[in-house]
């Protein structure tokens, strides 16, 4: 009878397939991964172009855009020292008693844009007449609305806790979003005050017993709204809306889609001043987001880590919202939305003074636009 040879693989046959199946793996996987990331930009634009057409159904509707967001309540900041305007002091987070001190920070863009994005029965479901914190909206600010959500920011799942830096953990809960509105990069500091160039305006310099409105050259500010007609710089010039990241923690306020405030769902100081000389977008300056729990968050998990996870911040002497930048999980760059309702990818590598112009009806240069 004939032998019949049935020997297998040898352990270096073997060895080999093993090595070639890795090496074709290391190099279908990046491609795989870029398509993944192509995907998820092409979902971000088109968030940005939905937003894009929103905002111009709401000006067809009322004749004007809307406020970054609506500030309610007795005229003035008593919070504020006389030194800070409506706007930035952010009293549920800080644990004041609404015994003596109710939430004044009512609906924002976003909310006011929910029947322009096919989520009319969240619309209906907000309450204007009660603050975001009120229990009456919680359903709303809850809600994980794809269209607020760009895919590539892994941190947008989980909620910001409001009240968490206050020791009220749990009792007020915030869905993330990853779009703010461009309230302006104008310098830190107003109008009325010697040697303030390009500063942000307000209706009255009393801040503790007057003031209620609060501009600067972006889309719209607190309690304050523009006509289309008023960017003369051209629509095509200005940018309305800005990618941003959702943040690291549960005290992390940025990326917050129903919250109007600096960082939650708005983009502020963000041109050519104040940013440390590191640039305007994903810029890794302290100096870039100014926010209510810095304080805390670097105390948890240490500046250094933050600066690493491309997201420093900054603390004032006084807690609240004061700053935010543009950021994103893409590599390179952000998206954002001009007001002519394109929408763009750009460079982390962008002249702060072009980043700046573009964010600016009141000093739209002439500039070449980075696309």
């Amino acid at each position: 009878m004939k032998h019949q040879d049935r020997r297998g693989f040898t352990i270096i046959e073997l060895l080999v397939t093993i090595a070639i199946i890795g090496i074709l793996t290391a190099l279908i996987l990046p491609a795989v991964q870029n398509a993944r990331e192509a995907a998820r930009r092409t979902q971000c634009l088109n968030n940005l172009k939905q937003f894009g057409i929103a905002l111009h159904n709401y000006h067809d509707v009322h004749r004007m855009l809307p406020p970054a967001f609506i500030w309610s309540g007795p005229p003035g900041e008593p919070l504020g020292a006389g030194e800070l305007p409506v706007g930035t002091i952010d009293r549920v987070a800080n644990g004041v008693s609404p015994a003596m001190e109710p939430d004044r920070v009512h609906a924002n863009w976003a909310v006011l844009l929910l029947p322009h994005v096919d989520q009319a029965p969240a619309a209906d479901a907000w309450d204007h007449n009660l603050p975001a914190n009120d229990p009456a909206n919680a359903d709303v600010r809850m809600l994980r609305l794809s269209v607020m959500r760009c895919p590539s920011d892994y941190g947008n799942d989980d909620p910001y806790d409001r009240g968490l830096l206050a020791g009220n953990g749990g009792q007020f809960l915030y869905a993330r979003g990853n779009y703010a509105y461009n309230f302006g990069p104008n310098r830190g500091c107003f109008s009325f005050q010697a040697g303030c160039e390009d500063g942000f305006f307000v209706d009255s310099t009393d801040f503790l017993n007057e003031n209620m409105l609060v501009w600067g050259s972006g889309l719209g500010g607190v309690n304050v709204s523009f006509r289309l007609s008023e960017f003369t710089g051209g629509t095509s010039q200005m940018v309305a809306l800005d990618e941003i990241r959702a943040g690291v923690s549960e005290l992390d306020p940025r990326g917050t889609w129903a919250l109007g405030m600096a960082g939650a769902s708005i983009t502020v100081r963000h041109g050519k001043y104040d940013l440390g000389g590191d640039g305007p977008i994903n810029s890794l300056s302290p100096s870039a987001d100014d926010i209510v729990s810095c304080s805390q968050l670097e105390a948890d998990l240490g500046a250094e880590t933050l600066v690493a996870l491309g997201m420093p911040c900054s603390a004032n002497v006084i807690p609240a919202n004061h700053q935010a930048t543009a950021r994103s999980l893409h590599p390179g760059g952000v998206h954002v939305l001009m007001l002519d309702g394109s929408a763009h990818f750009v460079s982390d590598n962008i002249s702060p003074t072009v980043w700046h112009a573009m964010h600016s009806k009141d000093n739209q240069d002439a500039v070449t636009l980075p696309f």
